[in-house]
């Protein structure tokens, strides 16, 4: 069995003098168009969100491939100024 609807009757589109049924036309499209906005924004909204957490995902890799280069850099940099150690030669006497 179907439901009861909820909140008062739909008038037809021809009831009523001709101002009320143009009236009525123009709220029922400004209706429809702020639900489809809201419907819109939510998909954007989603969208965005979907974006910002391939983002930050992408950002995070960068940031730690930047380390490791970074940690790389610093071992060859330490292995080329390094000074080999003297060894000490041994005197004759």
């Amino acid at each position: 069995m179907e439901a009861p609807k909820r909140g008062r009757p739909r008038k037809s589109s021809v009831e009523g003098t001709e101002k009320q049924v143009k009236q009525r036309e123009y709220m029922r499209k400004y209706v429809k168009e702020i639900k489809e906005g809201v419907v819109q924004l939510e998909k954007d909204e989603k969208n965005c969100l979907e974006e910002l957490a391939k983002i930050r995902k992408d950002k995070k890799k960068l940031i730690d491939d930047l380390d490791k280069a970074n940690i790389q850099a610093s071992s060859i940099l330490k292995e080329a100024v390094a000074v080999p150690k003297k060894t000490v030669a041994k005197r004759k006497s």
